[in-house]
């Protein structure tokens, strides 16, 4: 199973310049969820909203938002970015499912998501 860095590197910063743009998202532990509103879509983290162009960007920063990415690099082609947020999804919710196969035996929902984040935090560092 690929890891979501070795896709990032893969599919987003094998990109030329400029065709990706720099995102900062939040620092937070707060749950994030995807919104739409009367303007369009957004990514909202605790208190924090960012306005995205499409409900995919929005899924696309998700995904990195709750692995613990704070910059990350998207592309500017809303096009590309509907090409790859199925298999994103798809390598986030592999991971996930393996981790919670590890962390069932948990029973502080606390701790399972302190486990979630420290192995993410892992992954990340060795990519």
């Amino acid at each position: 199973m690929m890891l979501i860095g070795e896709f990032y590197k893969e599919k987003i910063l094998s990109l030329p310049k400029k065709a990706l743009m720099e995102m900062e998202l939040p620092y937070g532990s707060e749950p994030s969820r995807v919104e739409q509103d009367l303007f369009g879509w957004n990514l909202r983290v605790g208190k924090e909203l960012i306005e995205c162009r499409s409900e995919e960007e929005a899924r696309f920063l998700k995904v990195f938002q709750d692995i613990g990415y704070r910059d990350v690099m998207i592309p500017k082609s809303l096009d590309y970015i509907k090409e790859l947020i199925s298999e994103l999804e798809d390598l986030r919710a592999g991971m996930d499912e393996v981790i919670d196969y590890y962390v069932e035996c948990l029973i502080s929902l606390k701790k399972r998501e302190r486990v979630r984040q420290m192995v993410y935090s892992r992954i990340r560092s060795c990519e």
